[in-house]
């Protein structure tokens, strides 16, 4: 399989693979989870990365340089964990009706190792394998993913200012919705509403790759036949996770707010957001409105990539072409280069007492240095 993978990988042109895929996700879902499962399983020599985990209310898997010793040794990972510089908090794509937390291990090993041997910061990650559709529908997935960033801040107690969120197309949605729920879940009914968990720290940065922050299949870009996203998947997501089959009556869906938040982001939103999109993805648009919501706020640095590639197209390496591949190069070092300045920023800690009126005597600041090694 590890052979039928790189070739698939190697070989196809992104002209070709764009219909490929296209079709895989159109498939039934039993079909589709089985053919993207094999194809983007870890390689043999990946799994010496990886140890599962599973909690009451979520699983996953954490991820990091030899971590498969820690697999029946909870007190190692745990020390692991509590030691690592950098927790990078990830919810995979895949239409919420397919894909794995292991579906993108080159990614991952990737950027831990650039993060170490570029800034000597130890990271691992947390990949949450959430439930999917339509055996689990909204908002399953979401609770789930809320239960896992829980237990980093709670029963872990690793202050945000260690975390960075990852999350890609559908991945995007959970990692925001599970941000409002944490730190201002009132937004889900009253998008005015404020923070009201000033108890855990906001994570110091988060990565959004063609996030799905919208529900509206009626702009010009989808008239575009050649993105991974069709009208036909659209479909399929409203009816097996929103159990929306007409996909009308749509407006007050928590998970499809997400592109009418105009302020305020500071209320559930790191400092620093990262944002890749594709100059040829029909959501185009509306994740761009949402970024220059985000910058125009005032309270969030906004980086913006775009690309001239379809949806997801930084995870999905497929669809970039050998003679683009310095791209995705190019974009892992900008990554790392974002969360390591993203560590440092945080580092500067301010603890502010929620209230009305601040002294200086409610402000502490405490300052550590990471420099490139």
């Amino acid at each position: 399989m590890d052979s039928f993978r790189n070739l698939a990988k190697s070989y196809i042109p992104p002209v070709v693979m764009v219909p490929i895929i296209q079709t895989i996700l159109s498939l039934p879902y039993g079909m589709s989870r089985y053919v993207i499962g094999n194809l983007t399983a870890p390689a043999k020599s990946q799994w010496s990365w990886i140890t599962m985990v599973k909690q009451s209310t979520w699983k996953g898997a954490w991820i990091g340089p030899s971590m498969s010793d820690c697999t029946d040794n909870e007190a190692e990972l745990l020390q692991r964990i509590k030691s690592a510089d950098l927790i990078i908090y990830k919810a995979h794509g895949g239409a919420f009706r397919l894909g794995h937390c292991l579906m993108y291990m080159d990614v991952f090993i990737t950027w831990i190792e650039l993060l170490k041997t570029k800034y000597n910061i130890n990271a691992l990650i947390l990949s949450i394998d959430y439930s999917l559709a339509p055996e689990y529908q909204y908002p399953v997935p979401v609770i789930e993913c809320v239960g896992a960033y829980h237990y980093l801040i709670d029963t872990l107690q690793i202050p945000g200012s260690k975390i960075i969120l990852s999350g890609d197309s559908a991945g995007g949605a959970l990692c925001l919705e599970t941000l409002i729920r944490v730190y201002a879940p009132d937004m889900l009914e009253n998008l005015d509403a404020p923070r009201t968990n000033f108890a855990a720290e906001l994570p110091a940065g988060m990565l959004l790759v063609s996030p799905l922050v919208s529900a509206d299949t009626h702009t010009w870009l989808w008239e575009y036949k050649e993105d991974l996203i069709t009208q036909s998947l659209a479909t399929q997501v409203f009816k097996e996770y929103l159990n929306m089959p007409d996909a009308t009556n749509h407006e007050d869906l928590h998970l499809l707010k997400l592109a009418r938040i105009r302020s305020g982001y500071n209320r559930f939103a790191p400092k620093n957001l990262l944002c890749y999109v594709g100059k040829r993805e029909v959501m185009r648009d509306v994740i761009l409105t949402l970024a220059e919501s985000a910058r125009s706020d005032g309270s969030t640095n906004v980086q913006v990539r775009q690309e001239n590639f379809e949806h997801n197209w930084y995870f999905i390496r497929e669809l970039v072409g050998y003679r683009d591949k310095h791209i995705l190069d190019h974009c892992d070092a900008e990554f790392v280069d974002f969360a390591a300045r993203c560590l440092k920023e945080a580092s500067i800690e301010v603890f502010v007492e929620p209230s009305s009126c601040i002294t200086p005597d409610k402000v502490l600041v405490k300052e550590t240095v990471i420099s490139p090694v």
